[in-house]
């Protein structure tokens, strides 16, 4: 028995949303707005409502037996695999490389930028190989910062810290160096 009071009601609320509106103001200017004119006879005004935005249905289609449903693109990221952080690199020239992976592949247009100690070194590349040499002794942060086409920075490695032992040029006590 509950079913037509409650089909009655699914009958009614479309007449409800385009109840008329009235607009009326008051002696102070504050206007307000009602589904009923205002009982004491002052004068309202009656809006017309633009219908009701409304958007149809996206259309689907069913999945098709064994097809599997798409993965979303993994995000991009970027990874300095080689050194590792805290590595030393050992008495001499300050020569060794920097290695990057990148998951997914680089699309079309996008570059690596390595950096050290948060300024960029060298160009942008599409390699994820850089050979650095010549560094001086001290300890260095090594980021890679991946840029889309724009520019704009799509993913960041983690900082790695390596430091270079190489000795200082000091000249002996016969003054040759």
């Amino acid at each position: 028995m509950t079913r037509i009071p409650l089909f009655l009601l699914l009958l009614i609320l479309p007449a409800l949303a385009q109840a008329q509106i009235y607009k009326s103001v008051d002696e102070q200017g504050n206007v307000s707005y009602s589904d009923q004119p205002p009982e004491d006879g002052k004068q309202a005004e009656k809006l017309e409502l633009p219908p009701t935005n409304t958007a149809p249905a996206l259309e689907t289609r069913p999945r098709q037996p064994g097809e599997q449903p798409e993965e979303p693109a993994p995000e991009p990221t970027v990874t300095i695999v080689t050194p590792e952080n805290d590595t030393v690199i050992p008495m001499g020239p300050g020569n060794f490389s920097v290695q990057a992976s990148v998951t997914p592949a680089l699309r079309s247009g996008e570059q690596l930028q390595l950096s050290i100690d948060g300024k960029p070194y060298g160009e942008t590349q599409t390699t994820t190989r850089w050979s650095l040499t010549g560094m001086f002794r001290g300890g260095y942060d090594l980021e890679v910062v991946r840029l889309d086409a724009d520019g704009d920075v799509v993913a960041r490695s983690d900082t790695v810290r390596v430091y270079v032992m190489r000795p200082y040029n000091i000249p002996n006590a016969r003054g040759s160096k």
